[in-house]
Protein backbone atom coordinates (compact mmCIF):
# COMPACT_ATOMS: atom_id res chain seq x y z
CA UNK A 1 0.00 0.00 0.00
CA UNK A 2 1.21 3.55 -0.43
CA UNK A 3 0.01 7.23 0.43
CA UNK A 4 -1.49 7.75 -2.94
CA UNK A 5 -4.17 4.60 -3.38
CA UNK A 6 -5.16 4.77 0.19
CA UNK A 7 -5.58 8.13 -0.17
CA UNK A 8 -7.75 7.54 -3.66
CA UNK A 9 -9.61 4.93 -1.60
CA UNK A 10 -10.96 7.03 1.72
CA UNK A 11 -11.74 10.05 -0.61
CA UNK A 12 -15.05 9.95 -1.41
CA UNK A 13 -15.32 9.27 3.12
CA UNK A 14 -13.48 12.20 3.57
CA UNK A 15 -15.35 14.80 1.74
CA UNK A 16 -18.32 13.62 3.23
CA UNK A 17 -17.06 14.49 6.75
CA UNK A 18 -15.74 17.99 5.56
CA UNK A 19 -19.47 18.74 3.72
CA UNK A 20 -20.67 17.26 7.30
CA UNK A 21 -18.16 19.68 9.20
CA UNK A 22 -19.05 22.86 6.49
CA UNK A 23 -23.20 22.42 7.25
CA UNK A 24 -22.17 22.13 11.32
CA UNK A 25 -19.49 24.41 12.41
CA UNK A 26 -19.03 26.11 15.93
CA UNK A 27 -17.46 28.44 17.20
CA UNK A 28 -14.13 28.57 19.48
CA UNK A 29 -14.45 26.35 22.49
CA UNK A 30 -17.71 25.21 21.75
CA UNK A 31 -16.95 22.46 19.24
CA UNK A 32 -18.41 19.73 21.07
CA UNK A 33 -19.72 17.81 17.67
CA UNK A 34 -16.52 18.41 15.88
CA UNK A 35 -15.09 16.39 18.25
CA UNK A 36 -17.19 13.78 18.89
CA UNK A 37 -16.90 13.25 14.89
CA UNK A 38 -13.45 13.20 14.88
CA UNK A 39 -12.93 10.82 18.09
CA UNK A 40 -16.18 8.66 16.08
CA UNK A 41 -13.74 8.45 13.15
CA UNK A 42 -10.91 7.47 14.70
CA UNK A 43 -11.56 5.36 17.72
CA UNK A 44 -11.10 2.27 15.70
CA UNK A 45 -7.92 2.86 14.58
CA UNK A 46 -4.51 1.99 16.71
CA UNK A 47 -4.55 5.96 17.92
CA UNK A 48 -4.55 6.69 21.58
CA UNK A 49 -6.88 9.29 21.43
CA UNK A 50 -7.43 11.98 24.57
CA UNK A 51 -10.41 14.75 24.52
CA UNK A 52 -9.06 18.20 25.84
CA UNK A 53 -9.75 19.61 29.16
CA UNK A 54 -12.88 21.81 28.43
CA UNK A 55 -14.56 19.07 26.05
CA UNK A 56 -13.27 20.54 22.38
CA UNK A 57 -10.16 19.38 20.69
CA UNK A 58 -8.10 15.67 20.72
CA UNK A 59 -4.97 14.89 20.80
CA UNK A 60 -4.02 11.18 19.28
CA UNK A 61 -0.89 9.44 19.32
CA UNK A 62 0.01 6.97 16.87
CA UNK A 63 3.45 4.93 17.72
CA UNK A 64 5.21 3.14 15.11
CA UNK A 65 6.32 -0.13 15.16
CA UNK A 66 10.19 1.16 15.54
CA UNK A 67 11.68 3.28 18.13
CA UNK A 68 12.52 7.58 16.56
CA UNK A 69 11.26 11.11 17.05
CA UNK A 70 7.70 12.79 17.71
CA UNK A 71 6.57 14.47 15.00
CA UNK A 72 3.62 16.71 15.71
CA UNK A 73 0.66 17.48 12.43
CA UNK A 74 -1.94 20.28 14.26
CA UNK A 75 -5.22 21.45 12.63
CA UNK A 76 -7.14 23.89 13.65
CA UNK A 77 -11.14 22.86 13.96
CA UNK A 78 -13.43 26.12 14.82
CA UNK A 79 -15.33 28.24 12.73
CA UNK A 80 -16.09 32.08 12.24
CA UNK A 81 -19.02 33.96 13.41
CA UNK A 82 -20.01 35.11 9.94
CA UNK A 83 -23.29 34.25 7.77
CA UNK A 84 -22.43 32.14 4.79
CA UNK A 85 -22.99 33.42 1.25
CA UNK A 86 -21.73 30.44 -1.26
CA UNK A 87 -25.57 29.28 -1.93
CA UNK A 88 -23.56 25.58 -1.42
CA UNK A 89 -25.91 22.52 -1.02
CA UNK A 90 -24.03 21.68 2.39
CA UNK A 91 -23.83 25.79 3.52
CA UNK A 92 -23.97 26.09 7.46
CA UNK A 93 -27.39 25.46 9.43
CA UNK A 94 -25.92 27.18 12.15
CA UNK A 95 -27.02 30.73 11.90
CA UNK A 96 -24.26 33.14 11.76
CA UNK A 97 -21.69 30.55 11.98
CA UNK A 98 -19.08 29.43 8.80
CA UNK A 99 -15.88 27.90 7.97
CA UNK A 100 -14.31 30.77 6.03
CA UNK A 101 -11.31 30.33 7.39
CA UNK A 102 -11.02 26.39 5.86
CA UNK A 103 -10.53 25.13 8.95
CA UNK A 104 -13.25 22.28 7.94
CA UNK A 105 -10.33 21.64 5.20
CA UNK A 106 -7.93 21.41 7.99
CA UNK A 107 -9.64 18.78 9.83
CA UNK A 108 -10.78 16.60 7.06
CA UNK A 109 -7.03 16.52 5.99
CA UNK A 110 -5.94 15.59 9.28
CA UNK A 111 -8.43 13.01 9.51
CA UNK A 112 -7.15 11.49 6.46
CA UNK A 113 -3.67 12.06 7.09
CA UNK A 114 -4.21 9.75 10.22
CA UNK A 115 -5.81 7.20 8.46
CA UNK A 116 -3.51 6.83 6.08
CA UNK A 117 -0.16 6.54 8.60
CA UNK A 118 -2.51 4.14 10.71
CA UNK A 119 -2.34 1.81 7.82
CA UNK A 120 1.05 2.50 7.12
CA UNK A 121 2.18 2.06 10.56
CA UNK A 122 5.20 -0.51 9.87
CA UNK A 123 6.73 1.88 7.54
CA UNK A 124 6.54 4.67 11.06
CA UNK A 125 10.25 5.07 12.58
CA UNK A 126 8.85 6.91 15.72
CA UNK A 127 5.65 8.77 16.16
CA UNK A 128 2.98 10.73 15.25
CA UNK A 129 1.46 13.26 17.14
CA UNK A 130 -2.17 14.26 15.91
CA UNK A 131 -3.78 18.01 17.42
CA UNK A 132 -7.12 18.71 16.65
CA UNK A 133 -6.89 22.28 18.07
CA UNK A 134 -10.17 24.57 18.96
CA UNK A 135 -9.76 28.08 18.61
CA UNK A 136 -7.57 29.40 16.64
CA UNK A 137 -9.64 32.20 15.07
CA UNK A 138 -9.57 33.38 19.14
CA UNK A 139 -5.71 33.27 19.10
CA UNK A 140 -5.91 30.88 22.44
CA UNK A 141 -6.51 27.73 21.66
CA UNK A 142 -2.38 26.47 21.09
CA UNK A 143 -1.73 28.13 24.25
CA UNK A 144 -4.32 25.99 25.99
CA UNK A 145 -3.27 22.91 24.33
CA UNK A 146 0.18 23.36 25.50
CA UNK A 147 -0.59 24.36 28.82
CA UNK A 148 -2.30 20.70 28.50
CA UNK A 149 1.14 19.23 27.85
CA UNK A 150 0.03 18.62 24.31
CA UNK A 151 4.28 19.03 23.08
CA UNK A 152 5.00 16.20 26.15
CA UNK A 153 4.85 12.65 27.11
CA UNK A 154 6.41 12.04 24.04
CA UNK A 155 8.08 15.16 23.69
CA UNK A 156 6.94 16.40 20.26
CA UNK A 157 10.62 17.28 18.62
CA UNK A 158 8.83 19.06 15.41
CA UNK A 159 5.70 20.30 14.49
CA UNK A 160 4.01 21.02 10.90
CA UNK A 161 0.70 22.45 9.59
CA UNK A 162 -1.26 23.59 6.98
CA UNK A 163 -3.53 26.21 5.92
CA UNK A 164 -6.28 26.69 2.63
CA UNK A 165 -4.72 29.40 0.60
CA UNK A 166 -6.59 30.83 -2.48
CA UNK A 167 -4.34 32.42 -3.92
CA UNK A 168 -2.51 29.31 -5.02
CA UNK A 169 -3.85 26.80 -7.35
CA UNK A 170 -5.81 23.64 -6.28
CA UNK A 171 -3.63 20.89 -6.49
CA UNK A 172 -0.72 22.74 -5.49
CA UNK A 173 1.24 23.36 -2.42
CA UNK A 174 3.08 26.47 -1.40
CA UNK A 175 5.91 26.75 0.71
CA UNK A 176 8.01 29.57 2.39
CA UNK A 177 10.91 29.45 4.20
CA UNK A 178 11.71 32.03 7.42
CA UNK A 179 8.58 34.09 8.03
CA UNK A 180 5.51 32.88 6.39
CA UNK A 181 2.61 34.86 8.81
CA UNK A 182 2.56 37.51 10.90
CA UNK A 183 2.24 38.34 14.29
CA UNK A 184 -1.38 39.73 15.66
CA UNK A 185 -1.82 42.57 18.11
CA UNK A 186 -4.64 44.27 19.57
CA UNK A 187 -4.91 47.50 21.33
CA UNK A 188 -7.66 49.59 22.70
CA UNK A 189 -6.98 53.58 23.21
CA UNK A 190 -9.37 54.92 26.10
CA UNK A 191 -9.71 58.88 25.62
CA UNK A 192 -11.37 60.37 28.55
CA UNK A 193 -12.31 63.62 29.08
CA UNK A 194 -14.81 65.61 31.04
CA UNK A 195 -17.42 65.62 29.21
CA UNK A 196 -20.47 68.43 29.49
CA UNK A 197 -23.56 70.60 26.89
CA UNK A 198 -22.46 70.54 23.67
CA UNK A 199 -24.22 74.09 23.52
CA UNK A 200 -20.57 75.11 26.07
CA UNK A 201 -18.01 73.34 24.58
CA UNK A 202 -15.26 75.45 26.83
CA UNK A 203 -16.97 74.24 30.07
CA UNK A 204 -15.76 70.50 29.44
CA UNK A 205 -12.85 68.46 27.67
CA UNK A 206 -14.27 66.65 24.29
CA UNK A 207 -12.58 63.49 23.80
CA UNK A 208 -14.31 63.06 20.54
CA UNK A 209 -11.77 65.42 18.76
CA UNK A 210 -8.63 64.35 20.92
CA UNK A 211 -9.57 60.80 19.31
CA UNK A 212 -9.75 62.17 16.09
CA UNK A 213 -6.20 63.80 15.95
CA UNK A 214 -4.95 60.65 17.54
CA UNK A 215 -6.37 58.49 14.94
CA UNK A 216 -4.76 60.50 12.33
CA UNK A 217 -1.54 60.68 14.18
CA UNK A 218 -1.66 56.69 14.80
CA UNK A 219 -1.30 56.49 10.71
CA UNK A 220 2.31 57.94 10.83
CA UNK A 221 3.32 55.19 12.74
CA UNK A 222 4.13 52.68 9.86
CA UNK A 223 5.18 55.37 7.28
CA UNK A 224 7.51 57.74 9.57
CA UNK A 225 8.99 55.87 12.70
CA UNK A 226 9.50 52.12 11.03
CA UNK A 227 12.16 51.38 8.46
CA UNK A 228 11.31 51.03 4.96
CA UNK A 229 12.33 47.48 4.59
CA UNK A 230 9.89 46.78 8.04
CA UNK A 231 6.44 45.46 7.32
CA UNK A 232 3.76 46.72 9.19
CA UNK A 233 0.10 47.15 9.01
CA UNK A 234 -1.80 49.70 11.88
CA UNK A 235 -5.14 49.43 11.06
CA UNK A 236 -8.27 51.00 13.37
CA UNK A 237 -11.64 48.63 13.37
CA UNK A 238 -13.58 50.49 15.68
CA UNK A 239 -14.19 54.08 17.52
CA UNK A 240 -17.16 54.32 20.34
CA UNK A 241 -18.35 57.40 21.99
CA UNK A 242 -20.75 59.46 22.53
CA UNK A 243 -24.37 59.19 23.45
CA UNK A 244 -26.59 62.14 22.01
CA UNK A 245 -25.60 64.35 19.68
CA UNK A 246 -26.08 67.15 21.97
CA UNK A 247 -24.06 65.91 25.01
CA UNK A 248 -20.38 66.12 25.12
CA UNK A 249 -18.89 62.53 25.59
CA UNK A 250 -16.91 61.93 28.54
CA UNK A 251 -14.97 58.83 27.16
CA UNK A 252 -14.34 57.30 23.69
CA UNK A 253 -12.36 54.34 22.52
CA UNK A 254 -10.78 53.44 19.51
CA UNK A 255 -9.45 49.75 19.13
CA UNK A 256 -7.92 47.89 16.23
CA UNK A 257 -4.98 45.33 14.92
CA UNK A 258 -1.26 45.84 14.72
CA UNK A 259 0.58 43.58 12.50
CA UNK A 260 4.01 42.91 11.99
CA UNK A 261 6.74 40.08 10.81
CA UNK A 262 9.57 41.13 13.49
CA UNK A 263 8.82 41.00 17.34
CA UNK A 264 11.23 44.16 17.58
CA UNK A 265 9.08 46.31 15.32
CA UNK A 266 5.70 45.29 17.28
CA UNK A 267 7.03 46.08 20.47
CA UNK A 268 8.37 49.74 18.73
CA UNK A 269 5.05 50.21 17.55
CA UNK A 270 3.54 49.92 20.96
CA UNK A 271 5.94 52.32 22.45
CA UNK A 272 5.25 54.85 19.70
CA UNK A 273 1.33 54.79 20.16
CA UNK A 274 1.72 55.22 23.85
CA UNK A 275 3.88 58.23 23.67
CA UNK A 276 1.52 59.46 20.60
CA UNK A 277 -1.55 58.82 22.46
CA UNK A 278 -0.77 60.27 25.92
CA UNK A 279 0.86 62.94 24.42
CA UNK A 280 -1.58 63.97 22.15
CA UNK A 281 -4.49 63.61 25.29
CA UNK A 282 -2.42 65.81 27.47
CA UNK A 283 -1.86 68.92 25.22
CA UNK A 284 -5.72 68.84 25.07
CA UNK A 285 -6.11 68.43 28.78
CA UNK A 286 -7.05 64.98 28.33
CA UNK A 287 -6.16 61.62 29.29
CA UNK A 288 -5.50 59.05 26.95
CA UNK A 289 -4.55 54.94 27.95
CA UNK A 290 -3.42 52.08 25.69
CA UNK A 291 -4.21 48.57 26.01
CA UNK A 292 -1.96 46.68 23.95
CA UNK A 293 -2.11 43.08 23.63
CA UNK A 294 0.41 40.46 21.80
CA UNK A 295 -2.07 37.98 20.62
CA UNK A 296 0.53 35.88 18.71
CA UNK A 297 4.47 35.93 17.57
CA UNK A 298 5.51 36.29 13.54
CA UNK A 299 4.71 32.33 12.25
CA UNK A 300 9.14 31.17 11.61
CA UNK A 301 9.53 28.46 9.79
CA UNK A 302 12.37 25.89 10.10
CA UNK A 303 14.18 25.98 6.85
CA UNK A 304 15.17 22.35 7.21
CA UNK A 305 11.78 21.18 7.15
CA UNK A 306 10.65 23.56 4.53
CA UNK A 307 13.50 21.72 1.98
CA UNK A 308 12.30 18.75 3.57
CA UNK A 309 8.96 19.37 2.20
CA UNK A 310 10.04 20.61 -1.29
CA UNK A 311 11.35 17.34 -1.85
CA UNK A 312 8.68 14.99 -0.63
CA UNK A 313 6.38 17.07 -3.02
CA UNK A 314 8.42 17.13 -6.07
CA UNK A 315 8.46 13.49 -5.26
CA UNK A 316 4.88 12.97 -5.03
CA UNK A 317 2.99 15.35 -6.97
CA UNK A 318 5.54 16.78 -9.18
CA UNK A 319 7.45 19.82 -9.18
CA UNK A 320 5.39 21.69 -11.40
CA UNK A 321 2.96 21.19 -7.89
CA UNK A 322 5.23 23.19 -5.75
CA UNK A 323 4.73 27.13 -5.26
CA UNK A 324 7.42 28.68 -3.74
CA UNK A 325 5.43 31.73 -2.46
CA UNK A 326 7.72 35.12 -2.37
CA UNK A 327 6.22 37.00 0.24
CA UNK A 328 4.76 36.13 3.68
CA UNK A 329 1.05 37.17 4.59
CA UNK A 330 0.16 39.77 7.73
CA UNK A 331 -2.54 37.63 9.05
CA UNK A 332 -2.01 36.18 12.12
CA UNK A 333 -1.59 32.16 13.22
CA UNK A 334 -1.71 30.67 17.02
CA UNK A 335 0.46 27.95 15.70
CA UNK A 336 3.14 30.51 16.30
CA UNK A 337 2.45 29.83 19.99
CA UNK A 338 4.23 25.70 19.30
CA UNK A 339 7.09 27.24 17.80
CA UNK A 340 7.37 29.06 20.74
CA UNK A 341 8.47 25.73 22.53
CA UNK A 342 9.65 23.36 19.35
CA UNK A 343 10.78 24.33 15.98
CA UNK A 344 8.05 23.56 13.09
CA UNK A 345 6.79 25.48 9.40
CA UNK A 346 3.58 26.06 8.38
CA UNK A 347 3.13 25.53 4.69
CA UNK A 348 -0.38 26.42 2.23
CA UNK A 349 -2.69 24.39 0.18
CA UNK A 350 -3.80 25.63 -2.42
CA UNK A 351 -7.66 25.89 -2.94
CA UNK A 352 -8.25 27.62 -6.19
CA UNK A 353 -9.76 27.25 -9.54
CA UNK A 354 -12.04 29.11 -11.86
CA UNK A 355 -14.62 29.45 -10.18
CA UNK A 356 -14.67 33.45 -8.79
CA UNK A 357 -15.65 32.20 -5.69
CA UNK A 358 -12.30 30.51 -5.00
CA UNK A 359 -10.67 33.17 -5.44
CA UNK A 360 -11.98 35.67 -2.56
CA UNK A 361 -9.87 36.43 0.68
CA UNK A 362 -10.07 34.33 3.69
CA UNK A 363 -13.07 35.25 5.82
CA UNK A 364 -15.23 35.90 3.01
CA UNK A 365 -18.59 35.08 3.44
CA UNK A 366 -18.77 34.01 0.16
CA UNK A 367 -15.83 31.69 -0.20
CA UNK A 368 -15.74 28.45 -1.63
CA UNK A 369 -12.75 25.95 -1.18
CA UNK A 370 -11.66 23.43 -4.33
CA UNK A 371 -12.39 19.71 -2.25
CA UNK A 372 -9.47 18.49 -4.83
CA UNK A 373 -7.11 20.77 -2.14
CA UNK A 374 -8.47 17.43 0.56
CA UNK A 375 -6.45 15.04 -1.19
CA UNK A 376 -3.20 17.45 -1.78
CA UNK A 377 -2.98 17.77 1.37
CA UNK A 378 -3.59 14.22 2.74
CA UNK A 379 -0.92 13.05 0.71
CA UNK A 380 1.52 16.12 0.93
CA UNK A 381 1.09 15.53 5.22
CA UNK A 382 1.50 11.79 5.31
CA UNK A 383 4.38 11.57 2.80
CA UNK A 384 6.17 14.25 4.50
CA UNK A 385 5.44 12.45 7.84
CA UNK A 386 6.81 9.32 6.44
CA UNK A 387 9.73 10.75 4.17
CA UNK A 388 10.32 12.70 8.25
CA UNK A 389 10.24 9.83 10.03
CA UNK A 390 12.67 7.66 7.51
CA UNK A 391 15.19 10.07 7.82
CA UNK A 392 15.31 10.09 11.53
CA UNK A 393 14.93 7.02 12.26
CA UNK A 394 18.02 6.35 14.25
CA UNK A 395 17.78 9.59 16.28
CA UNK A 396 20.38 11.34 14.01
CA UNK A 397 20.71 14.92 15.07
CA UNK A 398 18.26 17.66 13.06
CA UNK A 399 19.36 20.71 12.28
CA UNK A 400 17.19 23.36 14.91
CA UNK A 401 16.74 26.98 14.18
CA UNK A 402 18.11 29.14 17.09
CA UNK A 403 14.78 29.57 18.73
CA UNK A 404 14.00 33.35 18.72
CA UNK A 405 11.10 35.46 18.69
CA UNK A 406 10.23 36.67 15.43
CA UNK A 407 13.16 37.39 13.07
Amino acid sequence: MDVKKITAEIEDQIIEIRRHLHKNPELSFHEFKTTDLIYDTLKHTNIELQRCAKGSGIIGLLKGEEEGPTLGLRADIDALPIHEETGLEFTSHNKGVMHACGHDIHTSVLLGTAIVLDRMRADLKGSIKFIFQPAEETLNGAQEMIEQGVLTEPKVDHIVCLHVWPFTDAGKIGVKHDVIMASANSFEIEVTGTGGHAAHPHKSVDPIPVAAQIISALQQIVSRTLSPLDSAVVTIGQIHGGTANNVIANKVTISGTVRTLKTEVSEKIKETMEDISENIAKAFKANAKVNYVLSSYPVTNNNQLVDLLAESVKETLGEENLDYLLEPSLGGEDFSYYLQHVDGMLFRLGTRNKNPATQKGLHNPGIIFDEQAISTGIITMSSFALKYLAGRGDRSPVPTQKKVRGV
